[in-house]
């Protein structure tokens, strides 16, 4: 955690929400490294400037500026990671009133845009499920059936999967509950989340292949609480993680990204599900206007049915193993001969 002073009371004073502090953190951070200096020491350099009275376009700010971003545009960054950590820079200064100098626009290479095409298919996900671990399993089943991206993904607890699937079960201790669970095909659980990036609340739920992995991780856990964390991944993990599975599949990337992450399951789940793009943003948790969200509500039910009557599009293994069972059915022909009054049975 960034102990700064300066940043701890930015944070306070916007009511900044964890995951977003870390972008601000990482940004000022990369910052102090480039300038050698605490954002402290550059923040009282910009006021000393302003107090003396010194023309904007000769204060060290603007320098300082356009250095930190021409740096960054000639980094690893992808072009919309540079623009996000500048303007998080500017909002900084910004916040304490710091008058930022007029800087000339900057050219930012073109993103590469993805196309369906560079999406995984049913068959990625099938491979990688086959390499991984069953919290790996889970998470992903989990992420590709949803829709849900991964900070709400993290956020989720055993409890809300657990009053998710209350109409498969009827309560008890938590792992009598998995018990049942754990023998039934069927569990579409239903979740009520908050959206980190909006704060907008929405209904999704996940498929019963997914429902069937998170059971049998949940139950590899040992001493596991409610109020535990439904996927014990840290954010960095989970990365990690997804960076291990693309490598050794040589998937290769798309554009300055992986192949395979998390965000890609997201796409995969939208490009997929055969549903309109209204009721995708609903599962999704993607804003509506204002008077939309102030008198239209959600109906979990009847959005919960329209996803069940979509879901076999999201989901990976039905498909696979219906075609491997044709493979590797064995097929038994029984010939029945008569010969006068006796009868030969070959089989």
């Amino acid at each position: 955690m960034y102990t700064n002073e300066l940043f701890i009371k930015f944070c306070r004073e916007r009511n900044i929400k964890d995951s977003t502090m870390k972008g601000y953190e990482s940004a000022l951070k990369k910052y102090e490294s480039f300038h050698n200096k605490t954002i402290n020491e550059l923040l009282n350099e910009a006021i000393k400037d302003e107090e003396m009275r010194i023309p904007l376009k000769e204060r060290k700010l603007k320098k300082r500026l356009l250095e930190y971003r021409n740096y960054l545009l000639n980094s690893t960054m992808s072009p919309n990671t540079s623009k996000t950590y500048f303007s998080k820079l500017k909002t900084f200064y910004i916040h304490f009133e710091i008058e930022i100098p007029h800087l000339p626009d900057a050219k930012y290479d073109k993103i590469y845009e993805t196309n369906y095409l560079d999406l995984p298919t049913r068959e990625h996900i099938y491979q990688a499920l086959e390499i991984v671990s069953i919290d790996l399993k889970a998470i992903i089943l989990f992420m590709s059936s949803s829709g849900t991206a991964k900070a709400e993904t993290l956020s989720l607890t055993v409890r809300q999967f657990i009053e998710g699937t209350s109409e498969y079960h009827n309560g008890g201790p938590l792992n009598n509950i998995l018990n049942v669970l754990e023998k039934r095909n069927n569990v579409v659980p239903t979740f009520y989340l908050k959206r980190i990036k909006t704060d907008k609340y929405y209904y999704t739920f996940c498929s019963p292949e997914a429902s069937h992995a998170i059971v049998k991780y949940l139950k590899t856990r040992e001493d596991l609480k409610l109020e535990d964390k439904l996927f014990d991944f840290t954010s960095s993990l989970l990365l990690s993680r997804f960076q291990e599975i693309n490598d050794n599949m040589n998937w290769g990337f798309k554009g300055k990204y992986r192949f395979f992450r998390s965000h890609t399951l997201r796409k995969f789940h939208a490009s997929n599900i055969g549903l309109t793009a209204e009721y995708i943003d609903s599962l999704q948790g993607r804003s509506k206007n204002i008077v939309h969200e102030t008198y239209i509500k959600t109906n979990p039910q009847r959005l919960k049915k329209i996803y069940m009557c979509a879901m076999h599009n999201v989901m990976i293994f039905t498909e696979k193993e219906e075609k491997e069972e044709i493979i590797n059915e064995e097929f038994h022909i029984t010939i029945n001969i008569f010969l006068g009054d006796k009868y030969y049975n070959i089989t």
